[in-house]
C-alpha cells in the first residue's frame, strides 16, 4: 500500500502536537490541594508537587502533624509555596471553606489530591458501629465532599483539573489473610466507585478523575495502625496472632506511590479518567519475592 501525502501530513502532524517532556510531567504555577497531606503518603506526594512548581495547601485535622510538616517543607525552600488549613474532612462546612481558603491564598484550583484516610483493624463480627461509622465519614464522606466542592469549583471557573483519589488495593486483594479489613477495604471501595461515577460527570468539563490503590507501604499512619479499642483485649490478641501470617515481600516505598499520583497531576495523563491503577509491586496478582511456610498458619480444629 502506498504511503501519501496525506500520510506524512498526519505524522508531520504528530510531530507538530509533541509537546516537550519537561512541559508535560511539570506542574508549574499550577494550584494543588491535598488532604492529608502533612503526614505519610500526602506529605510525600505535596513535596513532589512543590518540586514540580506548584503552590500547595495541605489539610488536616492535626496541628501536630502540621507542627511538623511545616518546618520541613519550610527547610525545603517552599515556605512560600505551601500553607496549611485545619480541616475535619468529615464536615462538608470544614471541606467547603478549605476550597474557599486554597482559591483565596493563590488564586485558583488546579489539582486535587484526597489522601485523608484512617482505618483500624476488627473482624467483621467484632467491628463496633462507632468504628465503621468514622472510616466511612473520613475515607468516603470526605473524599466526596472534596470531589463535590473542588469539581464546582472547576467547572464554574472553567479550571480542566485534575482530581486524584487514594484508594487501596485491599478490596482487590483483601488483607490480612484471615481477614480484619471488612470496614477499610468497603470504603476504598467505594473511593473506586465515586471515581468511576464522577470521571462520567466531568468528562464534559474537561476535568479528569482517577485513583491509586497502593498496598502497604512504610508511613506513621501504618505504623500505628492497630485493632479497634472498643474491641476486646481478647479479641486484639487472637487477631495480633493471627496479623503474623504474611505474604512476606516487605513493603512499598511510599515514593513509588506518591510518584505515581503526581503523574496523574500532570498532563501525562490528560487522556486518562475514571481509572484507579493499583501501585503495589504486584501483590495484587500475588507477585511476591517468597512465601510464608505453610506451617506458619494456624492450625485446623
Amino acid at each position: 500500500m502506498a504511503f501519501t501525502e496525506a500520510d506524512k501530513s498526519m505524522l508531520e502532524g504528530y510531530i507538530k502536537a509533541a509537546r516537550p517532556f519537561a512541559d508535560m510531567f511539570s506542574v508549574k504555577d499550577k494550584v494543588a490541594l491535598v488532604t492529608g497531606g502533612s503526614s505519610g503518603l500526602g506529605f510525600d506526594i505535596t513535596l513532589r508537587l512543590l518540586q514540580g512548581g506548584a503552590n500547595v495547601v495541605i489539610a488536616s485535622n492535626s496541628h501536630i502533624e502540621e507542627e511538623a510538616a511545616m518546618p520541613l517543607f519550610e527547610e525545603q525552600g517552599y515556605k512560600d509555596h505551601v500553607k496549611f488549613c485545619f480541616t475535619d474532612v468529615r464536615n462538608e462546612e470544614d471541606v467547603k471553606n478549605l476550597v474557599e481558603f486554597t482559591v483565596n491564598t493563590y488564586g485558583s484550583l488546579d489539582i486535587f489530591v484526597n489522601s485523608a484516610a484512617i482505618w483500624n483493624y476488627a473482624k467483621v463480627y467484632d467491628l463496633p458501629k462507632e468504628d465503621l461509622q468514622l472510616i466511612f465519614e473520613t475515607n468516603v464522606y470526605g473524599a466526596f465532599y472534596g470531589v463535590k466542592h473542588v469539581s464546582k469549583y472547576m467547572k464554574e471557573h472553567d479550571v480542566h483539573g485534575k482530581i486524584v483519589l487514594i484508594s487501596s488495593n485491599s478490596p482487590i486483594m483483601p488483607y490480612p489473610v484471615f481477614g480484619g479489613y471488612p470496614h477499610y477495604a468497603s470504603s476504598k471501595a467505594a473511593v473506586m466507585g465515586l471515581v468511576t461515577e464522577a470521571a462520567k460527570e466531568l468528562k464534559r468539563y474537561g476535568i479528569m478523575i482517577n485513583s491509586i490503590a497502593p498496598g502497604g507501604m512504610v508511613t506513621p499512619g501504618a505504623a500505628g495502625n492497630l485493632a479497634s479499642e472498643l474491641i476486646t483485649e481478647e479479641q486484639q490478641d487472637e487477631f495480633y496472632d493471627e496479623l503474623m501470617v504474611w505474604q512476606v515481600d516487605g513493603q512499598l516505598p511510599v515514593d513509588q506511590v506518591g510518584i505515581m499520583a503526581y503523574t496523574f497531576c500532570t498532563s501525562v495523563a490528560d487522556g486518562i479518567t475514571g481509572e484507579t491503577v493499583i501501585v503495589d509491586g504486584g501483590a495484587s496478582h500475588n507477585i511476591v519475592k517468597y512465601q510464608v511456610a505453610i506451617d506458619a498458619y494456624p492450625e485446623e480444629d
